[in-house]
């Protein structure tokens, strides 16, 4: 082969690298996408106020935590911390997940305070649930926990 040969090779292969590298996103760290339901029981659940919430993810992860937040408690200022209603963190290794409600008992996690049960959920607040999976990490769109109609 001619050098002429071999730079138009070498100038096509470079080409083709930086179009992928632009434009694949390859190797790039996704978010995790979680997808809020509500899902409108004909009777009322035990004792609860508002209809059960339902989280879904994109896919299927190993969890290593979950944090569900009140959007409501610090809208005054920017330096208090936000209420936690419901956290959970692995203990080692969670077993895959995909969908999950409010307050349910995973499998491989635990509550990140001993003994801590979920708050219920309070009809008409905004919440937000923030989770991770080792280095990705979602979260979801505010949502708000509708109220059983007596």
């Amino acid at each position: 082969m001619q050098k002429r040969e071999i730079g138009w090779i070498v100038l096509l292969l470079l080409g083709v690298g930086a179009y992928f590298y632009f434009y694949s996103h390859w190797g790039e760290k996704k978010d995790i996408q979680i997808f809020v339901s509500i899902r409108q029981m004909p009777r009322r659940p035990g004792n609860a106020v508002t209809f059960p919430i339902y989280f879904t993810l994109d896919s299927t992860y190993r969890l290593t935590s979950i944090k569900v937040t009140d959007l409501n408690s610090n809208t005054n200022s920017t330096n208090t911390a936000k209420h936690v209603l419901w956290q959970l963190v692995s203990k080692n290794v969670s077993e895959p997940v995909k969908l999950f409600t409010y307050g349910q008992n995973l499998d491989g996690m635990e509550p990140y305070l001993k003994g801590v049960r979920p708050e219920p959920l309070v009809p008409g607040e905004k919440y937000v649930m923030e989770i991770a999976a080792g280095p990705l990490k979602g979260a979801s769109k505010p949502f708000v926990a509708p109220a059983i109609p007596k």
